[in-house]
């Protein structure tokens, strides 16, 4: 992808960067203010969504045109060649040159006792079993705990809720990065990666759920992320009084599994680790596993099925592709695919018209997470573990396009012969073969 996304004219990206030029004012010391900044917003917001220039994170793509706007290295009357040498020049300074250490604690619930010790994801470091004896986890844990229990946070961090993230493990990232955000984003991607593995293994074969529950429906996956996720220092010092949060409308039942199921549990996890590693696709793997956790983790159930939808769409095509040949090539996946046709339609149904602000009025939310969830599981793991060793994404997406049916695929075989023995029979004529 060069410095723009496709998609964006060259008359557009023109006239956005003519706006800026016209709100940007030098003042006699050199610096650079923006006058009319509701404008300015607007206008590099669509310059954060109209860049494609590799950058490791959103929160540092947004930084550098930020920086752009307000460096007084950018002149007045500035060429488009200038603010792309800027952005390149920010971009290096951000991500190689400006960091330090920063330390991301998460809370899992449910954690299996299978996911110990240290885990590497690219330039993220996961302990999944931190020693609470050590100085540094010491003051991580009081500079939490105060915070919890801080005044101002009482109307979030109700007794319930305390209860729950004191039963939750505590994980802690290690990243270097620009700025908390920065680091936030790039350690939460990791642990989505690692827990919609683990949710994966573990949702294969579930049915479905019929809840009562006056604080709000429960998540599909039952391995979760706490409410409460914060970053600090080396010294382990809150680097902001602040915290992200999931999500959280209160506890699943805490599992308790027994030997030979967290036995099955951890091996279908390492195989589906493996898939990854492994994989032609890797990048979309590790993508499509962090979406999925997201997706099923979230107690909106509504929110739940639409972003399973969005992850389904994601993995079984382009986003050019139409969804009927994607329900089509997500079914051909089983032996017996009428079934999970039927439902992808009807699960495609139910999506536009809630998307269209048309939605059947009935309360099937519930259901609706857990059908979703039974259609995309299967084709997950096919598309992970790549049993028939594709060379390329495009290749197991034509390998599931072709006819279930033997009988069609007999005739698309015999079509194909007819049409080699045509070139076999070109090449005598020209000559070309004796």
């Amino acid at each position: 992808m060069g410095f723009w996304r496709d998609g964006f004219s060259n008359e557009e990206i023109q006239y956005a960067l003519g706006k800026i030029r016209q709100f940007r004012k030098f003042s006699p010391d050199g610096k650079v203010t923006l006058s009319g900044i509701g404008e300015v917003d607007d206008w590099s917001a669509f310059l954060v969504s109209a860049t494609g220039f590799c950058v490791r994170t959103d929160t540092l793509r947004e930084k550098i045109i930020r920086g752009v706007l307000f460096s007084s290295e950018l002149d007045a009357d500035f060429s488009e060649t200038d603010f792309k040498n800027i952005s390149y020049q920010l971009r290096n300074r951000y991500q190689n040159e400006d960091t330090e250490i920063y330390k991301v604690v998460f809370s899992i619930w449910n954690k299996p006792n299978f996911l110990q010790g240290i885990k590497k994801f690219d330039d993220v470091t996961i302990n999944f079993s931190p020693s609470k004896r050590t100085r540094i986890f010491k003051k991580i844990a009081q500079e939490r705990d105060q915070q919890r229990l801080g005044q101002k946070l009482q109307y979030f961090f109700t007794e319930e809720r305390r209860n729950d993230l004191n039963r939750c493990s505590v994980c802690i990232a290690r990243v270097k990065a620009n700025s908390p955000e920065d680091a936030y984003e790039r350690a939460s991607e990791a642990i989505y990666e690692i827990l919609g593995l683990i949710n994966l293994a573990r949702d294969a074969g579930k049915g479905w759920r019929f809840s009562f529950r006056a604080k709000g429906m429960l998540p599909v996956s039952e391995v979760l992320l706490g409410p409460h996720t914060t970053t600090h220092l080396k010294d382990g010092k809150l680097t902001h009084d602040g915290f992200w949060y999931e999500n959280w409308v209160g506890a699943p039942k805490l599992l308790n599994l027994n030997a030979s199921l967290q036995r099955a549990w951890s091996l279908r996890f390492n195989q589906l680790v493996e898939g990854v590693s492994q994989s032609a696709w890797r990048p979309h793997c590790k993508r499509s596993a962090a979406r999925y956790f997201k997706a099923f983790s979230n107690p909106n159930l509504e929110e739940s099925f639409l972003d399973g939808w969005r992850l389904f769409e994601n993995v079984t095509g382009s986003r050019f592709e139409k969804a009927k040949d994607q329900i089509n090539r997500a079914s051909n996946v089983f032996e017996d695919n009428i079934d999970y046709r039927i439902v992808g339609k009807h699960l495609a149904l139910r999506r536009n018209l809630i998307a269209h602000g048309h939605p059947i009025k009935t309360d099937d939310e519930e259901v609706l997470a857990f059908q979703m969830l039974r259609f995309v599981v299967p084709y997950m793991e096919a598309y992970i573990l790549n049993g028939f060793s594709f060379k390329s994404l495009e290749d197991f997406w034509e390998f599931l396009d072709l006819p279930h049916s033997r009988i069609d695929r007999d005739q698309e075989r015999n079509e194909l012969n007819r049409r080699l023995s045509l070139l076999d029979t070109a090449a005598l004529f020209r000559g070309e073969r004796s």
